[in-house]
């Protein structure tokens, strides 16, 4: 068995029995930023802290797969809100932690009786502790990366 991915109990396995690995990978990464005016009448960009990190990707269920899709569905929504840290192969992958934001099923197939073959998960991930939507300029809660840069620059000496 390959283990390929994992958040909190939930693993995306490879093995004889089973097979569940992740696709359509998506990361996203950035810095919040404001324009400016200088005195000189130029626009100067200001950085004004870190954006939540996001992350999303999608996985197929298939009963010819060895994986029960309705059973697949119902456990992973369970996850939803849940924080913990993002394994790839093993190791850490992007944020110390990750939420579950949202769970979405598509190109469900059935059978005529209603049973569910296979479909597509798309899980949405998001840095948690960081405010996408934050109007506060200058706020203080802006996340776990700022706040270690402000630990190390005051135990270096370094002021604002």
């Amino acid at each position: 068995m390959t283990v390929q991915a994992q958040f909190l109990t939930k693993k995306w396995e490879i093995s004889q029995e089973k097979v569940m690995s992740i696709s359509d990978f998506s990361y996203n990464s950035g810095v919040k930023t404001e324009t400016a005016k200088t005195s000189g009448g130029r626009d100067k960009i200001v950085s004004k802290g870190y954006d939540a990190d996001t992350m999303s990707f999608s996985y197929v269920v298939n009963k010819n797969a060895g994986c029960d899709p309705e059973k697949e569905f119902s456990d992973v929504k369970l996850l939803t809100g849940k924080i913990g840290p993002f394994l790839i192969g093993g190791a850490r992958f992007g944020a110390l932690k990750w939420r579950l934001i949202s769970v979405k099923p598509s190109d469900v197939q059935c059978m005529p009786t209603g049973e569910i073959l296979s479909m597509k998960i798309t899980l949405n991930f998001e840095e948690p502790g960081i405010s996408k939507n934050s109007k506060k300029s200058g706020s203080k809660k802006i996340g776990k990366k700022a706040t270690l840069l402000e630990k190390m620059k005051s135990e270096k000496g370094i002021k604002k």
